[in-house]
C-alpha cells in the first residue's frame, strides 16, 4: 500500500512539473492579437521594446515606440484589417516568435513577430510585414 501511495505522489509531482500550453504559450500576447484585429497601433505599441525594427513592403527602419505607432497607423489605414490569425509560434530561452496571417480587402500579409522578455514582460523587438501572393 505504501508503494502505491508513493507511486501516486511521484506521478502527481511529475504531472505538475510539465508546463501546460497556457503557461508555455507566450510567444505573443492576446493584447497584441486584439490590437491588430482592431487596427489599433497605439495599443499595439504598448507591447514594443524601447526601439523596434519594422520591416514593411515599402519601408524598413528602427523606430522608437511612438514612431513605430505612427508607421503602423499608416499601414492599418492603408490596409484595414478584415481578419488576423496566429498560425505558428515558437520559443527558445528568453526569445520567441509568432507568425500570423493578416487579411485586408486590398491585400494579404504575413506578420512575423520576434519577442524578448524584459522585466518579466514579453515585448516585440522586430515586426516584419510581408505581402503574400494571392
Amino acid at each position: 500500500m505504501k508503494f502505491l501511495t508513493y507511486l501516486v505522489l511521484i506521478i502527481t509531482a511529475m504531472a505538475m512539473s510539465i508546463p501546460t500550453n497556457a503557461q508555455n504559450d507566450n510567444a505573443i500576447s492576446t493584447s497584441v492579437i486584439n490590437a491588430i484585429k482592431k487596427g489599433d497601433s497605439e495599443a499595439l505599441s504598448q507591447n514594443f521594446y524601447g526601439n523596434i525594427e519594422i520591416v514593411l513592403p515599402s519601408k524598413t527602419g528602427v523606430y522608437s515606440k511612438k514612431q513605430a505607432e505612427m508607421v503602423l497607423k499608416d499601414f492599418f489605414n492603408q490596409y484595414p484589417v478584415d481578419s488576423f490569425k496566429i498560425i505558428h509560434k515558437g520559443k527558445k530561452e528568453n526569445a520567441s516568435f509568432a507568425i500570423g496571417n493578416y487579411d485586408s480587402s486590398k491585400s494579404h500579409f504575413r506578420f512575423t513577430f520576434l519577442t524578448k522578455m524584459q522585466n518579466s514582460k514579453l515585448l516585440i523587438h522586430q515586426l516584419r510585414i510581408e505581402k503574400q501572393d494571392e
